[in-house]
């Protein structure tokens, strides 16, 4: 068993005394770790709908760290699609996305049959879709679950929240980081002080190299004379070269609000007010330019020349 399959051991304790005791209807799991809670969250699903399996906890922790697992139509997945005409991930989790969880739940099937939908993440819900799935959560059915995952808990409707069993998992501690981050040693110590700690974040940067434009951008954030004409073409191209169209490039726009935050409190802890009140104007820009990618159906060239005028003139 690896290092990261001996993560959050005490919660998977948690989940199969619930399994083998009163499983809720609604089971939210929320932390950092967006693809680990994925990882869990999937795994727990298999264990409930072969519940004429008598399982044992090892069973569980072996279907946690088996990475091939299997498509059960007895579970069903939530989570944004990626819009082929539009060339981006939907910006939200809509009502009409979560519409067939009633007939899922409704099929006909062996008796006692237990049925698990995964949403991920209920963070992407719009607030009719939450409603929504209120409204199936007050409907309890004894063979019908949901395993929701959760990274901002301000972003769970309290009604939801209070009709589900609540459980958190605290960001991984330095060991566990720098041993399963596939990367030379002082890229991982400057990801692990970027993201505070989280694997899932850093694997996306390392996997788009965008550890590559760290050290520009932060010259760029310091001395905004130097951003020419041609810098967001140059940014532009490198977007394109490493990521391919059916991925979020939203990751990008991620990761360099995250090394404005962190100019932010290096220049707070230097002293330099001035600086510091400019990098948290364009902190509030960067942010602003994400949502306006994630929301609208912008060419994220036209956002990002956008983008560096907007900083320059800072």
């Amino acid at each position: 068993m690896s290092s990261l399959d001996q993560v959050y051991i005490k919660q998977k304790e948690k989940l199969f005394s619930l399994y083998k005791n009163n499983l809720p209807q609604s089971i939210i799991l929320s932390g950092g770790e967006i693809e680990l809670l994925s990882d869990i969250a999937i795994s727990f699903s298999e264990l409930i709908v072969k519940s004429n399996i008598d399982h044992t906890f090892e069973d569980f922790l072996n279907i946690c760290s088996n990475e091939n697992h299997k498509n059960s139509p007895f579970v069903y997945m939530i989570t944004k699609i990626y819009l082929e005409d539009k060339k981006r991930f939907k910006n939200q989790i809509y009502r009409d996305d979560i519409s067939n969880v009633h007939t899922f739940f409704q099929t006909k099937d062996e008796i006692d049959q237990k049925r698990v939908c995964i949403i991920k993440i209920i963070d992407d819900l719009s607030i009719e879709a939450s409603n929504s799935l209120l409204k199936l959560i007050e409907e309890p059915n004894k063979n019908s679950h949901f395993i929701i995952i959760n990274h901002n808990k301000a972003k769970v409707l309290q009604t939801i929240k209070s009709r589900s069993y609540f459980l958190n998992f605290s960001k991984l501690n330095e060991e566990i980081f720098f041993e399963n981050l596939n990367s030379d040693i002082s890229t991982n110590r400057d990801l692990f002080n970027l993201t505070n700690g989280s694997l899932s974040l850093s694997r996306n940067f390392i996997n788009h190299e965008l550890y590559e434009i760290q050290d520009h951008f932060r010259e760029l954030l310091n001395d905004r004379k130097l951003i020419k004409s041609n810098t967001a073409s140059h940014y532009s191209n490198f977007i394109s070269k490493m990521f391919t169209k059916d991925e979020d490039i939203s990751i990008f726009f991620d990761y360099i609000y995250l090394i404005t935050s962190y100019e932010v409190k290096s220049m707070a802890r230097q002293g330099k007010e001035r600086e510091v009140l400019n990098l948290l104007k364009i902190s509030e820009i960067v942010k602003t330019y994400n949502n306006f990618f994630k929301s609208l159906n912008l060419d994220y060239t036209t956002l990002i020349v956008s983008l560096f005028y907007k900083i320059k003139n800072v």
